[in-house]
């Protein structure tokens, strides 16, 4: 997130465990936006519109819930300024420092379980990680911050964009006999500890560090034994039933299935190359960092949708389990003596808690208001060259409306997928096993339907594809382990949805 001086920032027997019906986008909804239309909430159609042609953004993304249940969630704009395609409510964007929230929840279900103390140094031989390669800082004061401390940005890191050791992976490489650019952040943090010196005494001040949320990914990996993508798809995503939130990737040609391009503003300059550190010679956001190396601080990527799911199990409400505990909710938002705007890992302010992400091609915040029993999440492809009446402008859109509506919707979107306006011929679409023969079969598009079926896994993999002709079809499943997939049909412009799959 921009902050201060910083940047970012088978087997033949198997069941779905699913049957359902897919909504269809109502023939009142403009043409501009994605997803099912909901008067009550149409203010929000008016209002992000008008902020992408007043801001000059390409394409975004907005998800609300009330009590529990999700009451609105669309998309806006395009994807792709080649191919033309509509942001639908399940697209993906990168999250920027959003990511710092998740990273958080991952830390507070450790602290939670009793596997991470957060008052214990990181660094050090009575560390978290006493390694006898990091044991040559320095700074002496790198032995004394805790993990609380890089929670609430107290560790004493003042790095600023041009010293931070996460932009510094192509001269990093180098000096590790690495080929650029270097993808272990632990040979970051190596080199850190040799170069670098903290800015002040650990909890004695407060500066916003992209690295110190790096570190605690390195944490998370360490006292879980698996990489740190892995134990919070394992631990929070895939309980909660999402499936297509991943790593980002720094190249465009990467990127995932469902995923956006992004975009700066006209005449911003080029950055230099992570590859060939060459200057000024790639887009910043294709090439000027690093994606691979900094998920924990700003390098996630998700939906709208996924994210509302996330902030719902997190908010104290008691519409839908929480996966933490009260208590450690509260010990979550606890202000920092420090930065009183700041919990661990959330900016803080009376009922709520929320978090801003921002980095060229990106723009997002997720929020939720545990008094008005509200979270949303908006996320942008993005970032313009004045981004700050920006940024003012889409909070206050939410925080300004949301006490002045009269009547919330009482459907819930969670459990369904929104079709394009292709489908507006009151029939729907329908996915259901076939016990017999090992089959998903999908029933009810229109005859005239031609496009693929494809089936990922939960990292972006692709699995199984097959062409789709006319109403009905299937595909075989019988050599997929038990797990959970992501559907994805297409046609030749767009995709037309997308579905998490149970399959054992």
């Amino acid at each position: 997130m921009k902050n201060q001086n910083t940047k970012f920032l088978l087997t033949p027997s198997f069941t779905v465990l699913f049957v359902f019906i897919l909504l269809l986008v109502s023939t009142q909804a403009v043409l501009s936006q994605t997803g099912v239309y909901v008067p009550e909430l149409k203010l929000f159609d008016d209002k992000m519109n008008a902020i992408l042609a007043k801001y000059n953004v390409v394409g975004g993304q907005m998800a609300i819930t009330y009590q529990g249940r999700l009451v609105y969630n669309r998309g806006y704009g395009i994807t792709d300024t080649l191919d033309k395609r509509k942001v639908q409510p399940n697209s993906i964007f990168r999250l920027a420092s959003v990511s710092k929230a998740i990273t958080s929840i991952a830390v507070m279900k450790l602290f939670e379980a009793g596997t991470i103390d957060l008052d214990r140094t990181v660094l050090g031989s009575s560390g978290i990680l006493n390694d006898t390669i990091y044991q040559n800082a320095l700074d002496p004061r790198m032995y004394k911050f805790t993990v609380r401390q890089l929670l609430n940005h107290s560790a004493g890191f003042t790095f600023n964009f041009t010293t931070e050791p996460l932009w510094k992976t192509y001269e990093i490489a180098l000096a590790t006999g690495e080929n650029p650019p270097t993808n272990s952040f632990e040979n970051v943090l190596k080199w850190t500890l040799k170069h670098d010196t903290l800015g002040f005494s650990p909890g004695t001040s407060v500066f916003y560090s992209n690295f110190g949320y790096t570190l605690l990914g390195l944490v998370i990996e360490r006292v879980t034994g698996k990489k740190y993508e892995d134990y919070v798809r394992d631990s929070i995503l895939t309980p909660l039933g999402i499936v297509d939130m991943h790593e980002g990737r720094t190249l465009q040609h990467d990127k995932y299935p469902n995923e956006v391009s992004y975009y700066t503003y006209p005449g911003a300059p080029l950055s230099t190359s992570i590859f060939t550190g060459i200057p000024k010679s790639v887009p910043a956001q294709y090439g000027g960092y690093n994606w691979e190396i900094m998920t924990p601080a700003g390098g996630w990527v998700a939906s709208a949708q996924d994210l509302c799911k996330l902030l719902t199990a997190v908010d104290g409400i008691s519409n839908r389990q929480d996966i933490l505990t009260s208590a450690t909710q509260d010990t979550m938002t606890q202000k920092s003596k420090n930065w009183p705007e700041y919990g661990l890992g959330w900016f803080v302010n009376a009922d709520e808690k929320y978090h801003t992400g921002g980095i060229e091609g990106t723009a997002t915040i997720i929020r939720t208001n545990k008094k008005h029993q509200t979270s949303y999440a908006i996320l942008f492809n993005t970032l313009p060259e004045v981004y700050t009446p920006f940024y003012l402008e889409f909070m206050s859109m939410v925080s300004d409306e949301f006490p002045n509506i009269p009547t919330w919707p009482t459907l819930d979107l969670f459990d369904n997928v929104n079709v394009l306006n292709d489908f507006q011929d009151n029939s729907t679409i329908t996915i259901y096993s076939n016990h017999q023969d090992s089959k998903l079969s999908i029933d009810n598009f229109p005859s005239s339907f031609q496009g693929t079926l494809t089936v990922y896994s939960v990292i972006g993999q692709k699995l199984l594809q097959k062409e789709i002709t006319g109403a009905r079809s299937s595909i075989s499943v019988d050599m997929l382990p038990t797990g959970m997939y992501l559907l994805v049909i297409e046609n030749k412009d767009r995709t037309v949805m997308t579905r998490t799959v149970f399959i054992h």
